[in-house]
């Protein structure tokens, strides 16, 4: 299996979340929680132009985290073609992240390297399952998993490996995802008066892509079913 076809196969999976992410996420929820403005003025307006914060700032903020895991992702492949530890790409991997991004500004040093040593180990432990893959000779992601691995391994694949969003449940309070919201974004012209307002959502970000994530993993698992017909 070529390098070319795992990527297409990862990228497929994680562009199939954040769809189910932006379909599952809540405005209402990430303005009413997220807003530390006074009154409800300014989210009531923004809710009554939900269609435009949705078009122009919840999906291009999303669509940022997919483009922060692809990358992140060509490194880690990096690292499984090499004979180094994951240590010697540890600050790559931070650097594209799409969540080491995130980890809150005043968090202590200790706990943030803790919060690192645990995204590594996963990073470590996603490029051991997929060597397999690598190394198989089909050109396609579910015919290289068909080839090389029965249908517990591959579930294993997918169930342990391919939850992207589990640092943010796993270590809730080490991430702090912001939005801004710009006037203009919203009202054109006429929001130059509105200013702007950043928008904490990792509470909402966490649960929607939670939901998502899970109805992804389960279409993927029907399709191991299908192809190792268990």
């Amino acid at each position: 299996m070529t390098r070319e076809a795992v990527v297409k196969g990862y990228e497929r999976f994680v562009g199939d979340a954040i769809e189910q992410t932006v379909k599952e996420f809540s405005l209402t929820r990430a303005l009413q929680n997220g807003v530390s403005a006074p009154g409800g003025g300014i989210v009531d307006k923004l809710l009554k132009n939900s269609g435009r914060v949705r078009r122009n700032v919840v999906q291009p903020e999303l669509e940022m985290y997919r483009d922060r895991a692809f990358k992140q992702f060509d490194v880690l492949l990096e690292y499984v073609a090499s004979d180094e530890g994951i240590d010697a790409y540890r600050d790559q991997l931070a650097d594209v992240g799409a969540f080491e991004q995130e980890l809150r500004e005043d968090l202590p040093g200790e706990r943030r390297e803790a919060v690192l040593d645990f995204m590594m180990g996963r990073y470590e432990r996603l490029g051991e399952a997929l060597v397999p893959l690598i190394d198989s000779p089909e050109t396609e992601f579910w015919e290289a998993a068909a080839a090389e691995l029965n249908a517990e391994e591959a579930t294993a694949l997918v169930e342990k490996h391919f939850r992207y969003t589990r640092p943010l449940r796993e270590h809730p309070d080490a991430f702090r995802l912001v939005a801004t919201i710009r006037g203009t974004d919203v009202f054109g012209p006429f929001g130059l008066a509105f200013g702007s307002i950043d928008v904490v959502y990792t509470e909402e970000a966490t649960r929607a892509t939670a939901v998502a994530e899970e109805a992804v993993i389960d279409e993927a698992k029907n399709d191991i079913a299908d192809r190792f017909e268990v």
